[in-house]
């Protein structure tokens, strides 16, 4: 869990998770299940929605490269709407992944990037659950308003992992939409990746090379109407 104080912990770890129907308090690390949940928080009402992402990603193999469909859908958690200057949170939750066994042996250093609402400011973040994760060490980088889940992996070909949901405590801004999206930016700043070991044939045994991927525009994962 990463916060800027105390009271910003409370806000993530008990605003975000309880009320956005993540986790029971109870549950979570570095929060009492008492904490009192500020009122700008108790007075929302969250939803949760499906959002499939359609990527493009480039696969390279020896002698060349190709551009593969892939699809990921993320259960997002948010409020429909909120008061200026309230605090809500978000809650992207990554589907299930299972390696495919006829494009490599494992998958590693797992990124995705996901843009914060423009129309607020960040009070701390935190991640909770996943599963399958062995002893894959997760992180969050932020990158400006774009925050990267990234997990170093391996994780075995036809084996499902889970990466674990990021959950965000946001101040909203001024009258107007809040709206979060995948990040990224192209080939060169991917949404998604990963490093793939591959079988390919006539690569050497240990051979590392990346899928790459990126949606044709940037995907909106949720809304919240501030005002």
């Amino acid at each position: 869990m990463t916060v800027g104080s105390k009271w910003a912990t409370r806000l993530v770890a008990v605003g975000v998770m309880s009320l956005a129907a993540v986790v029971p308090a109870a549950a979570t690390a570095g929060a009492s299940a008492a904490a009192p949940v500020p009122a700008d928080f108790a007075q929302q009402g969250y939803a949760s929605s499906q959002v499939k992402v359609d990527y493009g990603c480039l696969v390279t193999f020896p002698g060349g490269s190709a551009n593969m469909p892939y699809s990921l859908t993320f259960k997002v958690t948010a409020p429909n709407s909120v008061a200026p200057q309230g605090l809500f949170g978000i809650a992207f939750d990554p589907p299930v992944i299972t390696p495919n066994p006829t494009f490599q042996s494992d998958v590693r250093d797992v990124e995705l990037q996901f843009k914060l609402p423009a129309n607020t400011t960040l009070l701390g973040y935190a991640l909770f659950g996943g599963s399958g994760l062995g002893g894959s060490k997760t992180t969050v980088e932020r990158k400006g308003n774009v925050l990267v889940l990234k997990a170093t992996g391996p994780f075995l070909a036809n084996t499902p992992f889970d990466l674990p949901s990021l959950l965000v405590g946001l101040k909203a801004g001024s009258n107007g939409l809040a709206q979060s999206a995948t990040g990224g930016t192209g080939i060169d700043n991917p949404s998604f990746r990963w490093m793939r070991n591959s079988v390919t044939p006539g690569d050497p045994p240990g051979t590392l090379r990346p899928l790459l991927c990126e949606p044709p525009a940037p995907v909106k994962l949720s809304t919240t109407t501030v005002g």
